[in-house]
């Protein structure tokens, strides 16, 4: 058994590393491939927000995927090519077709007919989206066209720890957002892009919170990585791990060192029958300000409660018995040794749970022999594997390597329920 344990820990850490190491590369692919199969028009392919390639779960459609948006330079370069290669072209969907007959149906077919009347209702919105996205240089094709990570991201600036600014750019490996980005800095028309993101991505008042939101407040990366997770969050929740049940319903959510807050703030406004529990040592101004836009936007968080101190919290809940077994455990970017005692804690309880490791020490998850002699990329990916090996997460996926460094995210429903699916 030890060296079965062994083989699988060492599968793994090799698993973790090319997938993410080398993701970037993928997830270009991916999302070209893509775009327009997954992201697509509000509650037509609702479930999926992102990052394509990060989910386990796919749902495929047509085949001639086409990117949308504009890049820092207001050129459709990309869209231009995929049209040329294309006999036939429908704007409203950004796909093409080489064929007449399966043109003309998808013209008559549901989705397309859908997607034309969701564009008018997203265009009458964004018109009265108020002044921190609308611009009236932004036409009604910036706003209505299918949503691409790939060309909003084309032209941002890049994160530097030198004064030499770069750009991302598409099919370039490496690089991420600048994390001091904010909305007042992009184009008028990736602020449109962003806007019908946010407003059809299913969290009521979102895109009307981020406008409300004073704008030292609103940074492009921290809402990106906040709307992924919480994709990530959704997902989990809906999963059953016993074939032919329902999903155990979460009836409290603890998102510990919770930061600015806003991914149990998505959880708060999407599932208001559930409680969210934010934990952090104090609360950040970010955090006030944002609970005050969800309020100004008209979507109250009655649900969500912040708590003052550490994990100590939830031990000192668990030993009095203040526990149920239907709760959700978040820790997202927890620092050192928050991300595995966290775990720990949701697998005492039988609790669900979702981390996104960080600032990871090795000795907290390897031998004290063992001495890493690797980049800090490799290190990261190892170490999540040696998480992954002690608590079998049943999914291991990413969030897009431009978004944040730091981006695999693992997931469990439980250890009770895995037990049950066993047997």
């Amino acid at each position: 058994m030890v060296q079965v344990n062994q083989y699988r820990y060492l599968l793994i850490i090799i698993a973790l590393f090319f997938s993410y190491v080398n993701s970037f590369p993928q997830q270009q692919s991916n999302n070209n491939n893509n775009n327009n199969n997954n992201i697509s028009f509000g509650a037509v392919l609702r479930n999926n927000l992102i990052s394509n390639n990060a989910h386990t779960e796919s749902i495929t459609g047509s085949n001639n995927g086409g990117p949308s948006s504009r890049n820092i330079n207001d050129n459709n370069t990309n869209i231009n090519n995929m049209k040329d290669t294309m006999h036939h072209w429908c704007d409203p969907c950004s796909c093409g077709f080489n064929k007449l007959k399966s043109y003309n149906q998808h013209i008559s077919g549901k989705r397309h007919n859908e997607v034309i009347a969701e564009s008018e209702i997203l265009w009458a919105n964004y018109i009265q989206s108020g002044p921190a996205f609308y611009d009236p240089s932004v036409t009604q094709e910036d706003v209505t066209r299918a949503w691409s990570l790939d060309l909003f991201m084309e032209g941002l600036q890049a994160r530097s720890r030198s004064s030499i600014k770069h750009v991302l750019v598409a099919g370039v490996s490496g690089g991420q957002l600048d994390p001091s980005l904010r909305l007042g800095d992009l184009t008028p028309p990736k602020r449109a892009a962003l806007w019908r993101f946010l407003h059809t991505s299913g969290v009521p008042g979102l895109a009307s919170m981020v406008a409300a939101l004073p704008p030292r407040y609103v940074r492009v990366k921290e809402i990106l990585e906040s709307v992924e997770t919480y994709s990530h969050v959704e997902r989990l929740m809906k999963r059953s791990t016993v074939k032919g049940q329902k999903a155990t319903k979460v009836s409290h959510i603890y998102d510990v060192g919770c930061g600015h807050g806003l991914v149990g703030m998505l959880c708060a406004a999407t599932f208001p029958h559930i409680t969210v529990h934010a934990i952090d040592l104090v609360p950040r101004d970010s955090f006030q300000a944002q609970r005050q836009a969800f309020e100004a936007a008209g979507t109250i968080l009655d649900n969500l409660t912040f708590e003052a101190g550490d994990l100590s919290i939830l031990h000192d809940r668990d030993e009095g018995g203040g526990h149920d077994d239907h709760s959700l455990l978040l820790c997202v970017h927890g620092c050192k040794s928050l991300t595995h005692e966290s775990i720990e804690l949701a697998e005492r309880n039988n609790w669900a749970w979702l981390s996104l490791p960080c600032c990871l020490q090795s000795e907290n998850h390897l031998d004290e022999s063992t001495s890493l002699k690797v980049s800090d990329d490799t290190r990261f990916a190892m170490l999540c594997g040696a998480i992954a090996a002690k608590y079998q997460p049943e999914t291991i996926t990413t969030i897009d390597s431009r978004i944040t460094a730091r981006g695999i995210v693992l997931t469990s429903s439980g250890r009770k329920y895995k037990m049950m699916a066993s047997l």
